[in-house]
């Protein structure tokens, strides 16, 4: 990939305040400059990376429709229907029925969104679980989606459940108009996995494997061709299309994550041209 560029545009002009270095990403692509929490950094954005803070629903307006060749969504859904033993420990106590903070976004909406944005003949991966399947199907075929497949992620970690343990999360497999094959049509439609872990460099609470999302993105894109994430948390996707050679596109509400997305992709985009 080419040697990336980035543009900062904050939101305000004033100059951030002192003990906030903690959460500084420090990169040589930005000429010395800091990013840090309290910046309210909008968009860094070069050849092929623009990552975008911001709510999905409106950052996504400012990308144009059909222009995109594979979206994949990890969005904050229902995770328990309130009982308190069926739910995983790292849920605070007192936050509902979801994993984070604040209500749901509205799925009729941002799968519309998706939808419009996707070229032609695209792919759209979503991942859910058993809550929120039927609602997510819905608005998919209402949307204008086809489904393709739905793949298992059989993960390494369990959710506790009166109904059998769960080690299974669902990824919804969309079309959007002709069935287009994937690349490699001997990958199946179950993947087991080892979920990332805090000794190794855990950044977000439903941080998905590198390896498993690399396999989405090189299924359903070519090199050069352009990947949308709209719920980027600690950029896992964007780390993916750099290191497979794909153009990436990111969206991110939380301030935190944003910035350890910037440092993740960061890191990788110097590794990359080092290598390259």
């Amino acid at each position: 990939m080419n040697k990336t560029k980035y543009i900062m545009k904050p939101k305000t002009p004033e100059t951030p305040r002192r003990g906030r270095l903690s959460t500084a990403c420090c990169s040589p692509f930005l000429d010395g400059v800091q990013l840090m929490k309290g910046d309210c950094l909008a968009r860094m954005k070069g050849d092929c990376l623009e990552l975008m803070k911001g709510d999905c629903l409106e950052r996504m307006k400012e990308i144009p429709d059909g222009s995109v060749d594979m979206i994949l969504a990890d969005p904050p859904y229902k995770m328990t229907k309130r009982g308190k033993r069926c739910r995983p420990n790292y849920m605070k106590s007192g936050m509902g029925e979801n994993l984070f903070d604040g209500s749901l976004p509205d799925t009729s909406k941002w799968m519309k969104l998706c939808f419009d944005k996707l070229k032609d003949d695209s792919h759209f991966y979503v991942f859910t679980n058993t809550n929120s399947l039927e609602g997510f199907m819905r608005h998919a075929k209402e949307s204008g989606f086809k489904l393709h497949n739905i793949i298992s992620m059989i993960k390494d970690t369990k959710m506790p459940n009166r109904w059998y343990l769960k080690y299974t999360e669902l990824v919804l497999f969309f079309r959007k108009g002709k069935a287009v094959p994937i690349n490699d049509m001997t990958s199946r439609d179950y993947e087991i996995v080892k979920m990332p872990a805090l000794k190794n460099g855990k950044v977000h609470v439903s941080q998905k494997p590198l390896s498993f999302i690399e396999k989405l993105v090189t299924n359903s894109t070519k090199e050069g061709e352009v990947v949308l994430d709209i719920f980027m948390g600690s950029g896992t996707t964007g780390v993916a299309c750099v290191k497979t050679g794909r153009k990436f596109i990111g969206i991110e509400l939380d301030e935190d994550y944003f910035l350890a997305a910037c440092k993740r992709i960061e890191r990788e985009t110097s590794q990359t041209t080092l290598n390259s």
